[in-house]
């Protein structure tokens, strides 16, 4: 489960996020904290467009989410293509980008990644 209150604890020893990017916090039950990661808005919004023009029509939710795990054993460097699929795991929840944007520029996200599944939502405050 996500500890809400560990992740701001780390978070309040970081600088903020520069502006027009979004803070991401890649988080793996079994390793603990993978990578804390700012990136561009903008090309958070590309790289979202990319993998979301990529997926297959057939189950894609679970798609991503065995890409999210792959890139995770690849290692701490491939924290970017965990955050664009963790960006397009909640497109397809929703299905509008600018609410999803919206979203992820409020507050800090996370990507939680358990044996069972993986959940992509805002560090609660």
């Amino acid at each position: 489960m996500f500890d809400d209150a560990a992740a701001r604890r780390y978070l309040a020893g970081l600088a903020p996020a520069a502006p027009g990017s979004v803070r991401w916090l890649i988080y793996d039950q079994a390793r603990q904290w993978v990578s804390v990661i700012d990136t561009e808005l903008a090309a958070l919004r590309r790289d979202c467009a990319h993998v979301l023009s990529t997926l297959p029509e057939e189950d894609p939710d679970a798609s991503l989410a065995a890409a999210i795990r792959e890139f995770l054993a690849e290692g701490a460097d491939r924290a970017p293509h965990v955050i664009a699929l963790s960006c397009a795991v909640l497109m397809q929840g929703t299905g509008d980008r600018e609410a999803v944007f919206t979203r992820i520029q409020s507050g800090v996200m996370a990507t939680l990644v358990e044996s069972e599944a993986v959940v992509v939502r805002p560090v609660a405050a």
